[in-house]
């Protein structure tokens, strides 16, 4: 909930009571402009018609419903300390509605404005969710460069949201109940911008989501109102993607490995020997079996995870069977389980316990090298 709400009796004496007071309209406020670079720079007042309702307000804060009576209001956001409102629009108030207002924008990438939805909504079904999504993440300084993905852990989109804009929301879509894995990712998936940890949503309820910050000001952010800020994994990307290998034994042995960020997912390819002889497996941390012939793209993930950017676990698998450019259907089985951990761009440890062999554990250093990497 909102940390600093303040709503001044001058404004409850001034307007609830007024002529209008039997025609009402419900308000609720979220400050989502990062336009300073830190929680305190920030603050803001929330007037109305000149009157302050809200002091201090800062970056993530919102409020609850605040009550107005219906009619026509000038909404003025001015920066504490300043005189002068860095936002101000004029807005119309209808009767039994219910209204969240977002202040956006953050000065450098995108232009500070108010942004008013509309909240009222038909009740969800049994067992589901109403669920909104609002992009106010101002990280790019066009339209186009903001674009993103709303997608599940496993990939897949939700809602046909590709393509979302700044400014853009989702309304309100009818959901089932559940634990969600909800992910702000690039309109391809390859890249995670936003990647929140599980959250259970609730049937019955309203839930808005707020993508938010720019990553220059104010770190990128989801609020889920009216619960609060989601925490954060760290998201996945591409840095440990190619060629390890390892100095812990004299045979030659290694990794290739790739990350599959939209799934927060790690595939690759194990090198070793047995009885001499050239031997590999394929590792993937998904934590269920992947049929044979299953998934030929990639696309499918039994059960994402598994892989946090910096640590991974799950099973490794033996093929067998096939011939080098024949007919032959190779054949897969869970041979045993592997778990890793990078300590930066360059460096990590591998261990892999088969079911009917060794338990061994390699360091690893990184062969190739990837342009981008976050992990240092």
């Amino acid at each position: 909930m909102n940390k600093k709400l303040l709503w001044t009796g001058a404004l409850l004496g001034g307007l609830l009571f007024s002529a209008q007071a039997f025609s009402e309209a419900r308000v609720l406020v979220v400050h989502a402009a990062p336009f300073a670079d830190s929680l305190e720079g920030t603050s803001v007042t929330v007037a109305v018609n000149g009157d302050p309702v809200l002091t201090d307000f800062q970056f993530r804060d919102f409020t609850e419903y605040l009550t107005l009576p219906a009619g026509d209001y000038t909404l003025d956001v001015i920066p504490t300390g300043a005189d002068d409102p860095a936002i101000s629009a004029d807005v119309s108030l209808e009767s039994g509605v219910d209204y969240t207002v977002l202040a956006t924008g953050d000065g450098i990438n995108q232009d500070l404005a108010l942004l008013p939805l509309v909240d009222n909504t038909d009740a969800p079904a049994d067992g589901s969710l109403n669920l909104r999504i609002v992009h106010a993440a101002s990280f790019a300084d066009t339209l186009e460069g903001t674009e993103v993905s709303i997608r599940l852990a496993s990939g897949e989109v939700i809602g046909g949201l590709e393509g979302v804009p700044f400014g853009a929301d989702s309304g309100f879509l009818e959901l089932p109940a559940a634990e969600y894995d909800v992910k702000v990712a690039s309109n391809d998936g390859l890249t995670n911008f936003i990647d929140p940890l599980p959250v259970e949503l609730p049937a019955g309820a309203d839930i808005t989501i707020v993508a938010v910050g720019n990553g220059i000001t104010q770190p990128l952010g989801l609020i889920a109102i009216p619960v609060g800020d989601l925490e954060l994994r760290d998201p996945v990307d591409s840095s440990v993607f190619g060629q390890w290998g390892t100095p812990t034994t004299a045979a030659r042995e290694g990794l290739f490995l790739e990350p599959v960020p939209r799934q927060n997912r790690l595939v690759g390819t194990v090198y070793t020997y047995i009885d001499d002889d050239p031997y590999w497996l394929t590792l993937d941390s998904c934590a269920g079996p992947v049929e044979n012939g299953e998934d030929p793209e990639g696309e499918s993930c039994p059960n994402p995870g598994g892989f946090d950017g910096r640590t991974a676990t799950g099973n490794v698998y033996a093929f067998a069977g096939g011939t080098l450019g024949g007919d032959d259907t190779s054949m897969g089985d869970v041979a045993g389980t592997f778990e890793i951990e990078f300590e930066d761009c360059r460096n990590g440890q591998f261990a892999v316990s088969l079911a009917d062999g060794p338990t061994v554990e390699w360091d690893l250093y990184k062969i190739t090298r990837t342009l981008d990497c976050t992990l240092d």
